[in-house]
C-alpha cells in the first residue's frame, strides 16, 4: 500500500491529498520517523515549486505524529468550513448584503449540485456582490478564489491570470494544485471575454474533478452542463431597505418616516430596483433631500454618480456601468437598443422591426438582434395573455439608449417610424374591431396605451393629421374599454392640434366629434358631450351625408340615456337603426336597436324593448361583436328585471358580468354586477345582493370607474339598511357624498343626499327643500325617498291624513320612475303604512264602520325581508291610480312635484 502511494506522490508531487494519505499510512504502520520524513519532503517540494507552506490538514497531521496521537485520530476528518480560517482572496465586504435571501438559497443549492453556475443579469443588478456573498457561504474546504476579469481583453492569458491570482508560478502548477483540491473559483465579469472565459472554465473543470466554478456575466458562457441563474432587480421592499441602509450610513440623521417613505418607494421604482442605481441615489443624501433626488431623476446620469467614491468608474457612475455593456455590442445590436428606446412600457416585435428597418437593420436580422440583447440581459421578454411577445428595457437602459439615438442623429427618423406604425395599426383596428378581432384589438390597445400616447404626442408636434388617424382609429377601443375621460382627451387633443395646424377633413372631424361625445357622455360629462354631438350632427347635415347623420343620431341616443331622456333616446336610436337597415349596415342597425331597447325599457315599453334586443342579438351573433352581445345580454336581463322575472334577469346579468370580466371590460363588469346586485335585492336575496354589490365596487375600482363604484355603494347601502345595518349604510352613503361633492355631482348625488337626510334628524323644512331640489332636477327616485321620509315623520306624530296624502304623492312619483323605484326601496313608506293601518284598526275597534273603505286589505309587496304581504290602508289602490292625487292637505313641495301620475323619463344607471 505505501509503495503504491510512494509512486503516486512521485508522479504528482504537488497533490497534498496524496501526501496526506501516505503520511497517515506510514504512521498507521508504526513508521513515525518515515511519516515525519515524508512530511519534510512535501514541505520542501511545495516551498521550492510554489513558494508555499503545506496546507492546514498536513500541518495538523504533522503535529499529531509529533505528539504520537493514536493513528485513528491522526487523520481526522476535515473540519467544517466554519471552523477554519478562510483560504483564498475574497474581499472583506464593508457592509452587509441587503435582501437576496431567496437568491442565495437557490444559488447555494445549485453550487452543491452543479460544477458550473453562471449568474447573469444587466449592469448594476448586483451580480458581483451576490457572487461574493455566495462564495463566503459555500462549502469549499480548500478555498475560494475570486478571479476578476474586468481588465482582461482578447490578448489576456486567462489561465495565467488565474495562476497569478492564486500565487502559483505557472499554468502547470495551477492545474496540479486544482486537481487535488476541492475549491471554488469565482470568474467575475466574463461578458467582454465570454469565449475565452468559457474555454478557461472548460479546461479547469476537465482537469479538476472536485472544482466548482461560479461565473458572473451579462450572458451565459454557453457550455454544456452550465447552470444559468438570471438575477432580477430587487423587489420594491428590498429596494427601499437598501436605499434606507445606505442613506443612513452616509447621513446618520436619515430616517424613513411617513413623509419620506412614499418618495423613496417611487424613487426605487423609477430606478428599476437596480442596486447600483439605488446606492448611487442614496449617496446623494449627503447634499440633497429625498424629494430633491427624485425631482432630479430626469437627468439620472448626471445625478447617479458618486464623486467621493474610490471605486472603478463603472461601479460609481451609472452611465459608465451601462456604457460598459453598450460598447460590447455589435453595431446592429446597439441600433436594436436605440430602436427599443422609442417605445414606452414595452414593444411588440412587428413595431420594433419597423423602427429597426429605418435604422438600417433588415427585418430578417431583427429577431437575431433581439435575441442577442436578451442573452445579454439588456432586454426582457413578457408574453401577453393573447400569446404575443413584448420586449422591455429597464428605464435606466432606455434613457441611456435614447441619448445614443440622439447622438447618432437618428431620433427623428426612428420616432417617425414608431408613430406611423401605430397609425397603420389604428386604421386596421377601426376596420375590424366590431367583429371577431375585437378581443385582440382591446388587448393591444390596453397593452400599448403608453406607446399610443407617445405616438400621439409626436404627431401633435410633427404630423397632426396622423394624430387624428391614430385617435379616431383607436377611439372605439377606448369606448369599449371604458376609457371615458382619458379617451375623450386623446381624441379631442388630436383634432384640435390638426385644426390648429392644417385643418381636418370633414368626415374625420365628424368621427372625432362622435367619439369624443360618446366617451364624454360615458364619463358623465354630458354638457361637453352634447356640444360635441350637436356639432357632429350639424356637420353631417351640412355634408348631406346620411350615414354620418345616422351615426350622429345613434351617439346622441346614448347621450340622451345618460341624461335620463328615454323618449328622445328611443326616437333617435330607432331612426338611426332604420337608416342603417336601408344601407344594409348590420352592426350599425344592431347598435341602434340596442340603444332603442334601453330607452324603451326605461319608458316601460317592455315588448318594444324585447323585440329590439332580440333582433340586435340576431344581427350581432354572425358579426361576432363581443361588446354588442354583452350589452344585448344585459338589456335582456333588464327586461326580465322589469317584468319581475328575477331568475331570468340574474341569468342574463351573470352572463354579461362574466363575459365582461373575461374580455377585460372592467367598467362594464362593474355595471352588470351592480345591476345583478339590484336584482337580487329585489328578489329578497339580501345576502347574495350584498356580496354581489361588494364585488361590483371592487370591479369598479379595478376599472378606475369611481362613478360606478359610487352607484354600487348606494345600492349596497340600501341593502344594509334593509338588514338593519344602519351605521354601515350611513358610512357608505357619506363616502359616496364626499366623492360626489369632490367630483362636482352628477347622477346619484341627489339620491345620496336624500338617503342621508331620510335617516338624519333633519326637520321637515329641510326635507321639503330637498323635495323641491328633486323636482327641479327631475330626479323622481330622490323625490320618492324624501316623500316617504316625510310621510313617516308625520305619521309618527299622528297626522295620519297628511301622511296618507304624502304616500299617495310618493306613489305617483314611484310610478314616474316605475323601472327604477321598487317596493324594496321604500322602507319608510312601509313603516308609515303600518302606523296608519295600526291607528285605523284601533279606531275601528272603538267606532262603528263608516263607508266601504273602513277595512284594510292585504296586498302582496316586497318588504325589507323579502316577498310577503302587508295590510294596506283603506282605499289604497295600485300606485298611480286615479284615486291617488295630491289633496289640499299635502305639503306644497309634494303637490308641486307630482300633481298627477304621468309617465316620464327616469334616472339612468340604477334600475
Amino acid at each position: 500500500m505505501t509503495g503504491q502511494l510512494e509512486a503516486l506522490v512521485q508522479l504528482h508531487p504537488l497533490r497534498e491529498g496524496l501526501w496526506h494519505t501516505l503520511i497517515t499510512a506510514l504512521y498507521r504502520n508504526g513508521r513515525q520517523a518515515d511519516a515525519l520524513a515524508a512530511y519534510g519532503r512535501v514541505r520542501d517540494i511545495l516551498a521550492e515549486e510554489l513558494g508555499l507552506d503545506p496546507g492546514r490538514d498536513l500541518q495538523a497531521l504533522e503535529a499529531s505524529v509529533l505528539q504520537q496521537v493514536p493513528w485513528s485520530a491522526a487523520a481526522p476528518a476535515r473540519q467544517p468550513v466554519g471552523n477554519q480560517q478562510p483560504v483564498g482572496n475574497l474581499p472583506r465586504l464593508s457592509s452587509p448584503l441587503i435582501g437576496r435571501t431567496s437568491d442565495l438559497d437557490v444559488l447555494g443549492a445549485q453550487l452543491e449540485q452543479d460544477a458550473l453556475v453562471t449568474l447573469t443579469g444587466p449592469a448594476g443588478v448586483g451580480k458581483t456582490r451576490l457572487a461574493i456573498e455566495l462564495a463566503r457561504q459555500a462549502a469549499a474546504p480548500d478555498g475560494v478564489w475570486l478571479i476578476r476579469l474586468d481588465a482582461a481583453d482578447a490578448t489576456t492569458n486567462l489561465l495565467q491570470a488565474v495562476a497569478e491570482t492564486m500565487h502559483l508560478p505557472g499554468e502547470r502548477m495551477l492545474l496540479e494544485r486544482l486537481a487535488s483540491t476541492e475549491c471554488l473559483l469565482v470568474l467575475d465579469n466574463c461578458e467582454h471575454v465570454v469565449g475565452p472565459a468559457a474555454d478557461l472554465a472548460s479546461l479547469l473543470l476537465d482537469a479538476a474533478p472536485r472544482l466548482t466554478v461560479l461565473a458572473t456575466s451579462q450572458l451565459p458562457l454557453g457550455l454544456d452542463g452550465e447552470s444559468v441563474y438570471p438575477l432580477e432587480p430587487l423587489p420594491i421592499t428590498e429596494s427601499v431597505q437598501l436605499f434606507t441602509y445606505r442613506a443612513a450610513e452616509i447621513r446618520r440623521q436619515f430616517v424613513l418616516d411617513d413623509d419620506t417613505a412614499p418618495v423613496v418607494e417611487q424613487l426605487c421604482q423609477a430606478l428599476d430596483g437596480l442596486p447600483l442605481a439605488i446606492e448611487l441615489a442614496a449617496a446623494r443624501v449627503r447634499s440633497l433631500s429625498v424629494r430633491e433626488i427624485a425631482r432630479r431623476l430626469d437627468d439620472r446620469f448626471g445625478l447617479l454618480r458618486d464623486p467621493t467614491s474610490r471605486s472603478p468608474e463603472r461601479r460609481r457612475v451609472l452611465a459608465a456601468a451601462i456604457a460598459w455593456s453598450y460598447e460590447l455590442l455589435f453595431p446592429d445590436d446597439q441600433r436594436g437598443l436605440q430602436a427599443l428606446s422609442c417605445f414606452v412600457g414595452g414593444a411588440p416585435l412587428p413595431a420594433v422591426e419597423s423602427v429597426l428597418a429605418v435604422l438600417g437593420v433588415p427585418q430578417s436580422s431583427a429577431v437575431d438582434v433581439i435575441s442577442r440583447l436578451a442573452d445579454r440581459s439588456l432586454v426582457t421578454l413578457t408574453v401577453t395573455a393573447g400569446g404575443s411577445s413584448r420586449y422591455h428595457l429597464l428605464d435606466s437602459i432606455r434613457a441611456f439608449a435614447v441619448g445614443r439615438l440622439r447622438d447618432a442623429g437618428s431620433a427623428d427618423d426612428a420616432l417617425a417610424a414608431h408613430a406611423h406604425w401605430f397609425g397603420r395599426a389604428a386604421q386596421d383596428a377601426a376596420a375590424t374591431i366590431r367583429g371577431p378581432a375585437q378581443p385582440r384589438w382591446l388587448a393591444f390597445v390596453h397593452d400599448e396605451r403608453s406607446n399610443i400616447d407617445a405616438a400621439l404626442a409626436w404627431s401633435a408636434r410633427h404630423d397632426p393629421l396622423l394624430g387624428v388617424r391614430i385617435a379616431n382609429g383607436f377611439g372605439w377601443a377606448w369606448v369599449v374599454l371604458g376609457d371615458g375621460i382619458a379617451g375623450a382627451h386623446r381624441v379631442r387633443s388630436a383634432r384640435e392640434a390638426a385644426e390648429h395646424d392644417a385643418g381636418v377633413g370633414p368626415r374625420d372631424r365628424v368621427t372625432s366629434l362622435l367619439l369624443a361625445g360618446w366617451l364624454e357622455a360615458s364619463a358623465g360629462n354630458v354638457v361637453r358631450a352634447e356640444d360635441d354631438l350637436d356639432r357632429a350632427l350639424g356637420e353631417a347635415i351640412a355634408l348631406n351625408d346620411e350615414q354620418s347623420r345616422a351615426d350622429a343620431q345613434r351617439h346622441l341616443a346614448f347621450l340622451r340615456l345618460q341624461q335620463a331622456r328615454p323618449d328622445d333616446a328611443a326616437e333617435l336610436a330607432f331612426q338611426s337603426a332604420d337608416a342603417a337597415r336601408q344601407r344594409g349596415l348590420a352592426w350599425e342597425r344592431a347598435a341602434g336597436l340596442l340603444l332603442g331597447a334601453a330607452g324603451s325599457m326605461m319608458l316601460g315599453e317592455i315588448a318594444t324593448a324585447a323585440a329590439a334586443a332580440d333582433e340586435a342579438v340576431r344581427l350581432l351573433t354572425p358579426i361576432g361583436d363581443s361588446w354588442g352581445l354583452v350589452h344585448a345580454e344585459a338589456i335582456l336581463g333588464g327586461i326580465a328585471q322589469a317584468a319581475h322575472r328575477f331568475d331570468d334577469a340574474s341569468h342574463y346579468l351573470e352572463n354579461a358580468a362574466a363575459a365582461s370580466e373575461r374580455l377585460g371590460f372592467l367598467g362594464q363588469a362593474a355595471y352588470h354586477l351592480t345591476r345583478l346586485g339590484r336584482v337580487r335585492h329585489q328578489a329578497g336575496q339580501l345576502q347574495a345582493a350584498s356580496e354581489t354589490l361588494t364585488l361590483a365596487i371592487q370591479a369598479a375600482i379595478r376599472g378606475s370607474d369611481p362613478r360606478m363604484a359610487a352607484t354600487a355603494r348606494i345600492n349596497l347601502a340600501r341593502v344594509m339598511r334593509a338588514t338593519g345595518q344602519h351605521d354601515a349604510a350611513q358610512a357608505l352613503l357619506h363616502q359616496c357624498d364626499d366623492w360626489y361633492r369632490t367630483a362636482g355631482g352628477g347622477d346619484g348625488a341627489l339620491l345620496t343626499r336624500a338617503l342621508l337626510a331620510a335617516a338624519s334628524d333633519s326637520d321637515d323644512a329641510d326635507l321639503e327643500a330637498m323635495v323641491d331640489q328633486a323636482r327641479l332636477a327631475g330626479d323622481h327616485e330622490a323625490g320618492v325617498v324624501m316623500l316617504d321620509a316625510l310621510a313617516l315623520r308625520v305619521a309618527q306624530r299622528g297626522q295620519l291624513t297628511t301622511a296618507q296624502q304624502l304616500l299617495a304623492t310618493a306613489d305617483d312619483a314611484a310610478l314616474a320612475a316605475v323601472n327604477i323605484v321598487d317596493e324594496v326601496d321604500r322602507l319608510d313608506a312601509h313603516r308609515a303604512r303600518e302606523l296608519i293601518s295600526g291607528e285605523r284598526q284601533a279606531l275601528s275597534a272603538t267606532s262603528p264602520a263608516r263607508g266601504r273603505d273602513t277595512h284594510p286589505v292585504r296586498r302582496k309587496i316586497f318588504g325589507p325581508n323579502g316577498p310577503g304581504s302587508r295590510l294596506i290602508p283603506p282605499g289604497r289602490l295600485a300606485p298611480g291610480s286615479a284615486r291617488y292625487r295630491s289633496g289640499p292637505g299635502t305639503p306644497p313641495a309634494a303637490r308641486r312635484l307630482y300633481p298627477a301620475a304621468v309617465r316620464s323619463g327616469s334616472r339612468a344607471g340604477s334600475g
